[in-house]
This record gives structure tokens, sequence and C-alpha cells, in this order.
């Protein structure tokens, strides 16, 4: 199947309506707020984490709270320390998952108020959460795009409600995803031959965009079957960077013009000490920077609200790789018997 044709690329350019949705009809939700806290604690499981990763730093720059994202196993060891001073919020798609209902049930035994993020009201989340945010992105058949997506813009809010500049670059998002999406379609073929005969990767996100790498990773893990390894750039360099072989791809992900000089340091060491193939992808507009390859996504407000627009070039990258391969872009190999596989109903 050609990519352009697969559900997942429609799904993928979707994503700027979503957007507009969920600026225009949460804020009535978020009026509904639990009590504040001086930290929120944020739980998920595969891309509902990834989104609860990037927009912590949301949390921290708009609300000065401090935002812990939480994998869903670690869940259990937090109980203990739920509601001193503190706000829960619930991130899942279905809002049905295995893990999802065992968090909930923890939180509800506990008497904790949490919030509820999901693309299903109805769900057992949806149900039992004291503030339910719907993520609004309707079907997704395939990889979580849009459900992503709208679960970062749903945390984004929650942590811009009433900061007017946040809000005002929340507002301006959409513009800034569709002319991502345009930059995107016209190198996707060229990021792909970079990657099409490799079998693993290296993804790296410089400060707040090591959760971007980590997403980046999923998808193509998900649609490419690609080993593809995303983690922080600081990470990287003590321990993984070890077992670089020459040529293999390494992508940096970074923000900022006054961050580049950093993300150019790293990549001159990752090619000239380590014989890595180094790529850039950045908000800064240029196609090469420093005679590295760039590839660009457009955001020009802040960098704690840059982690969509930096997202999209890779849920391109994933459908078209996909595609090239001749893998099932819509479907999965093993995923779908994990989220079936737990037939006994938790309540």
């Amino acid at each position: 199947m050609d990519g352009e044709m697969a559900r997942l690329w429609e799904e993928i350019h979707e994503q700027p309506d979503v957007i507009r949705k969920l600026w225009n009809e949460l804020p009535l939700r978020l009026e509904q707020r639990p009590a504040e806290g001086k930290d929120i604690f944020l739980f998920g499981t595969g891309a509902s984490l990834s989104a609860c990763m990037q927009a912590k730093f949301a949390f921290l720059k708009y609300r000065g709270v401090h935002g812990a994202a939480v994998a869903a196993f670690e869940a259990e060891y937090y109980k203990e320390i739920l509601g001193r001073g503190s706000m829960a919020a619930v991130v899942s798609q279905s809002g049905e998952s295995y893990e999802t209902k065992v968090i909930v049930n923890g939180l509800l035994e506990k008497g904790i108020p949490f919030w509820g993020i999901t693309n299903n009201e109805d769900s057992f989340l949806g149900k039992n959460a004291r503030c339910c945010l719907p993520l609004m992105a309707g079907e997704e058949l395939g990889t979580a795009t849009k459900t992503q997506t709208a679960s970062v813009m749903a945390l984004y809010m929650m942590a811009a409600i009433g900061h007017e500049g946040a809000m005002r670059q929340l507002e301006k998002l959409p513009e800034a995803m569709e002319a991502t999406l345009q930059a995107s379609e016209g190198y996707k073929q060229e990021l792909a031959d970079f990657l099409s005969d490799r079998k693993a990767i290296y993804l790296t996100g410089l400060d707040a965009h090591a959760p971007t790498a980590l997403q980046a990773s999923l998808m193509l893990k998900e649609k490419v079957w690609l080993h593809a390894e995303g983690l922080s750039l600081a990470e990287f360099r003590h321990g993984p960077v070890e077992v670089v072989e020459e040529g293999i791809p390494i992508v940096l992900i970074g923000y900022g013009k006054e961050k580049i000089d950093t993300l150019l340091m790293h990549a001159d060491f990752l090619t000239k000490v380590c014989h890595g193939d180094v790529v850039l992808v950045t908000n800064c507009q240029e196609n090469r920077i420093k005679g590295y390859r760039n590839f660009p996504y457009i955001w020009e407000g802040d960098e704690a609200l840059s982690h969509i627009c930096a997202t999209l070039p890779f849920q391109l990258l994933a459908a078209r790789m996909a595609a090239q391969r001749g893998y099932d872009i819509d479907g999965f190999k093993y995923i779908g018997k994990v989220l079936n596989q737990y037939e006994k109903p938790i309540k």
C-alpha cells in the first residue's frame, strides 16, 4: 500500500484540526479543575507516557509546578505520596487498557481525585475521573498519532490555562503544524532514503526533546520494525555511545538557535570521533547547518511547547518507510494481541 493511501497518512494530516477543536472546547472543561498542588503526577504508558514526558516542561514553565511523568509500572510506588498537596492525571488513548485500570483503581482506593485524559469519555478512565478531558481525535486505526498529539495538547492547555502568552502560542499551533507537515512532505523521502537499508538507528534529543526522541523511536519500532533507540543526548553520551559503529545513523533533535552550537558540538564528536552518520532535526530553517543535513520543523514559540511540531516529521517518516518496505501501515504484528490478552475484567 502506498503511504499516502493509508489511513495512517490521513490521520497524520487530520491533526491540526483536532488541535483546533481542543483549543476551542477544552477551556470550559478546564474550569472544573481539581485542587491545585505543588506537584502533578502524569501517568501513562507507551505513546501516552511520551506525551506526559513531553508536556511536563510546560507545567514547570507556566505553572511553577513540578510535573513528574510516571510509567504505569511505577504507579504502585507513588500511592503513599499522592494527595499530599499534589495533583494526578492519567493519560490513555482508549481509557481501557489493563495498566490504566490498575492505576485508576489505585487512585480510587486512596480517594485521590484525578484528571482523565482519553479519547473515550465513556471508558473506564473517563467514567471514574473527577474531570475528564476528551481528546476529540475520532477513530484512530494506525499507530498513535492523533491521540498522542491531542494528549500533549490537552496537557499543554492544563499547564498554560490562565497564562496569556502561552495560550496565544497554542492558538497558533495548528498553523505551525500545517507548515511543518508541508515541509516534512518535501523531505520525508530523503530522510527515508537515509535510513532505507539500516537495521538500527539512534534518535537523541537535546534537553527538553529527549521524550521527542523516545516517541520517534516508538513509531519507527511499531511501523518500520526498526531497532530504534530514543533517549536524551546526555544519556546517550554516557554508555550507549560505546556501541556506536562506523556509519550508524544518529538523529539529533533540538530546538532554538541559541542551542545550535551545543547540538553541533555533539554532532562533531559523533561524526569525527565515533564515525557516526549524523543528521539534525531542529526548528532552524536552514537545510544545512555547518555541513550537516537539517530536516526542519516549524515552531517559533517556547521550547516547552515545541514537541508536537518536532514529532510530526517522524510520523510521516514512519508511514513512508513502512510503505517502502511493503509493511502493513495501518496494522501491527503484536500490539493488538498485547491489548487484548487480559480478558479477565477489572472493575
